[in-house]
């Protein structure tokens, strides 16, 4: 597919197909980060792949009389943004003005264009550097959009598996099959490793009990066990933690694997993983991606944005009200403009800087938009092998490197203090090895890849998920159409494309101006959490839970023997 192809003509809707998304060509039968794209890093050589085309789209008949329009302005174009701009300017009586600060519009919807060293211009891929996959049950609202005829973005299978480099090689496993998790002839013949793959299966099998015997508790409260006692309580191995959990949540939230670490709250963690399906043996969801880039989606809504309701490169400074009138002011380096309403699909500490510097925050503004924080993780496209696993038999579509050091205890540990994790592009999005070379991704390379082997660089953030952030976000309700503002993002829910998205769609869909009509061509809709059968759960439970008893009994019987043996055995040497 030729990168900036785009449709451009609004066509009347259309009765969709019965499958939620259009698969465009079957490929191999997972990734995601989230967040917001910092404009900063980037290689002089590198080129975006984003063509601005924009023209006058064709309005829906609920459309007033160009005065009468409700003027609505978004700020911020990254998924949330671009969500809510779709939704306002195509499908209400609205007139949509999306701001953003940087020259890119997009986010994490960053494709690059990637050259291997020595090609030709026109000789390059497009490839996404931030948000590349997503699955039916935990994005049903952007494949929806993505699946409407007058959106057409076809989506393709994709594959995703795992794989833990510690120590540049020295320990390696993979997730694929049996002989990927044994590509490593030595972990046939270690202990830890069949106690962690035991532990997988154990944890799997029986961390769902945590959240469904108390559901209704908040991992805000006091009495929230963290991971950590919750792990120790039932007694898992350190392998399991440090080569498997900690790894695993560190990747797909894109943060220090020290904040997934001992101390995140348990029930958060394991609804977490059980709302994304990683708590399941069999049954999980296909991946897809978009082939030739999600810049792809970005361009379909760009295109039907008048050019004069674009603006880039301009950043919103602050916010202002004026007493008895329902107006908010925009301040712009060129002045302000007047709003009916104003989306902030920005960071929480973006928001409130904006709102500090013009019209002021409230008390409830300053606590719920001041207790998310954030990670900035640094992206190099690169063609550097030696940022991937040693045995090419590990190469997976994720790959998370890290690196030993002792603790207090003397324990050989693993390194939590960053995470540093690469994707394998040629694997997740079907580009050809043999005519570009290895495409990597790597998030916070633990060494630099050789410099004519890199691309682009971007910098990104990522919401960090805490006791904190989670309690913020139950009360975000609070501060929404408060004085004619409301907040999207991604970081109102677990920081991924979907949750940006759905985000976006409810802020525009429940904006409180007199007069202003929306009407989606889809209802919004919640993530697929279906969990499968509860009979064939409670007996997976108690299966692991009577086998983890014998295996513990036995382990003392073992350990009990040889310390008699030891002890018998002692005296006699003596004798000798």
């Amino acid at each position: 597919m030729v990168a900036g192809q785009l449709q451009t003509s609004f066509e009347p809707q259309q009765k969709e197909a019965p499958s939620p998304w259009t698969i465009a060509d079957p490929g191999v039968p997972d990734l995601v980060t989230a967040g917001r794209w910092d404009h900063g890093l980037q290689i002089a050589n590198a080129r975006s792949t984003l063509p601005f085309l924009r023209q006058h789209s064709s309005r829906p008949s609920i459309l007033m009389e160009p005065s009468q329009r409700p003027r609505v302005a978004v700020v911020g174009s990254g998924v949330s943004g671009l969500a809510a701009t779709w939704a306002l300017n195509e499908y209400s009586n609205a007139e949509v003005h999306l701001f953003e600060a940087d020259d890119r519009p997009g986010g994490h919807a960053n494709t690059v264009n990637f050259r291997r060293p020595g090609a030709i211009e026109g000789q390059g891929i497009d490839v996404d550097t931030g948000f590349i996959v997503c699955n039916p049950p935990s994005y049903p609202n952007f494949l929806r959009f993505l699946a409407l005829s007058n959106v057409n973005v076809p989506v393709v299978n994709t594959e995703m598996t795992f794989s833990v480099s510690r120590d540049k090689g020295d320990f390696e496993w993979a997730g694929k099959d049996p002989t990927t998790l044994f590509c490593q002839i030595q972990n046939l013949f270690r202990p830890g490793m069949w106690r962690m793959i035991w532990d997988i299966l154990r944890f799997n099998a029986s961390a769902r009990r945590l959240i469904e015997e108390n559901p209704e508790v908040s991992s805000n409260t006091k009495s929230e066990v963290s991971i950590g006692d919750y792990l120790r309580h039932e007694g898992y191995s350190n392998e399991f933690i440090d080569d498997y959990l900690i790894p695993m949540t560190a990747a797909i939230w894109s943060t220090p694997p020290d904040t997934c670490a001992l101390d995140f709250p348990a029930r958060t963690m394991i609804r977490f993983m059980h709302n994304h399906h990683l708590l399941q043996i069999v049954g999980k969801p296909k991946w897809l991606t978009i082939p030739g880039g999600s810049h792809k989606y970005v361009n379909r809504i760009l295109a039907k944005l008048s050019k004069s309701q674009l603006h880039l490169s301009t950043q919103v400074q602050s916010l202002s009200t004026s007493p008895g009138s329902s107006k908010v002011q925009i301040g712009l380096p060129s002045g302000t403009e007047e709003f009916d309403h104003v989306i902030l699909a920005t960071h929480s500490d973006i928001s409130l800087r904006i709102l500090r510097q013009g019209v002021g925050t409230t008390p409830d503004e300053e606590k719920i938009l001041g207790s998310f924080l954030w990670n900035k993780n640094r992206a190099v496209l690169h063609s550097d092998v030696n940022l991937m696993p040693k045995r090419r038999a590990a190469w997976s579509c994720w790959n998370y490197l890290t690196s030993s050091e002792l603790n207090a205890q003397g324990e050989k540990r693993a390194n939590v203090n960053e995470v540093a994790l690469t994707y394998c592009m040629n694997h997740l999005q079907h580009i050809s090895e043999r005519d570009h070379g290895p495409v990597l991704v790597t998030l916070n390379p633990p060494f630099e890849p050789l410099p004519e082997l890199v691309v682009d660089q971007s910098l990104y953030e990522h919401p960090v998920l805490s006791a904190q952030s989670i309690a913020a976000q139950a009360e975000l309700l609070r501060i929404q159409n408060v004085r004619g503002i409301s907040y999207a993002g991604a970081w109102t829910k677990y920081g991924f494309h979907e949750d940006g998205f759905t985000s976006g769609l409810r802020a525009a869909t429940s904006i409180p101006i007199p007069g202003l009509k929306i009407a989606l061509p889809f209802s919004i809709a919640s993530p697929d959490r279906a969990s499968g059968s509860a009979i064939a759960r409670r007996l997976g439970e108690n299966v692991f839970a009577m086998a983890e008893s014998v295996r513990c009994m036995m382990s003392f019987v073992v350990w009990w023997t040889l310390g008699v043996m030891g002890a018998v055995d002692a005296p006699k040497k003596k004798i000798e």
